[in-house]
């Protein structure tokens, strides 16, 4: 059986991301296998940043329309993260981690760790820098811990490590048509669509219901056979 190939592009610390959350959990809960996932990472905060007073409120404004609009919940901790003056924010820390998962090879695994950290940073109010916090996430889900405990406590090494899965991210981004994080695209008859995802944050299984027709199609085709020139590297391996 063929699969479905959707793409996510996303970050870690995008509250948008957090927002498309129940959107992803209802497609993984009603097409499970159907679908094969690819997951990029763009680097919405490329380096270590301290929230300004206009950032701070751009930020919390954003929260409170994305929990009317969804009703995904923003706890206590997160607002005081955000309101705190010397917080600094910085993508590269959870991204590596998540690019570790990635290339682990199970892309359900590196969809439920991206879900723990947002529940780490918008309800408990992490920052996603703490390696504790994020090999805790991982616990269950990483196989070899070691590298990515390495990786985190050497942050030298952060900027070499991530500039290719940046560039990978918003290259697949331009790919996709997408102007922002996050991002959904399937690849549907040769090329990459963007789905208006946006249109579904209030109702999620509309979405679902919308994809139906062609995840059948996908479906019904025969698999193609894996070789040297089909077979495609992991989002995040190179």
């Amino acid at each position: 059986m063929a699969r479905l190939q959707i793409a996510y592009i996303m970050d870690p610390l995008c509250g948008w991301c957090y927002a498309a959350a129940p959107i992803i959990d209802q497609l993984r809960a009603e097409y499970g296998d159907q679908l094969q996932w690819q997951i990029y990472l763009g680097g919405l905060m490329p380096e270590s940043r301290i929230l300004g007073p206009r950032f701070r409120d751009h930020i919390l404004t954003a929260c409170h329309r994305i929990e009317t609009l969804t009703g995904q919940p923003f706890g206590a901790g997160f607002t005081a993260l955000i309101q705190d003056p010397d917080s600094a924010l910085d993508s590269r820390p959870a991204s590596i981690a998540i690019r570790e998962l990635i290339l682990q090879g199970d892309m359900e695994k590196t969809l439920d760790y991206i879900k723990r950290l947002q529940s780490h940073h918008y309800r408990d109010g992490c920052t996603l820098t703490e390696p504790d916090i994020l090999l805790g996430a991982a616990e269950g889900l990483l196989d070899d811990t070691d590298k990515l405990k390495f990786l985190l406590e050497t942050p030298a090494t952060w900027d070499k490590e991530i500039e290719a899965l940046f560039l990978q991210g918003r290259n697949m981004l331009t790919a996709a048509e997408g102007q922002g994080f996050p991002t959904l695209a399937i690849k549907y008859r040769g090329r990459y669509q963007k789905l208006g995802h946006e249109r579904y944050y209030d109702h999620p299984d509309q979405l679902v219901t919308e994809l139906a027709a062609v995840v059948a199609e996908v479906a019904a085709q025969p698999e193609p056979k894996e070789g040297p020139e089909t077979k495609e590297a992991p989002a995040a391996s190179e």
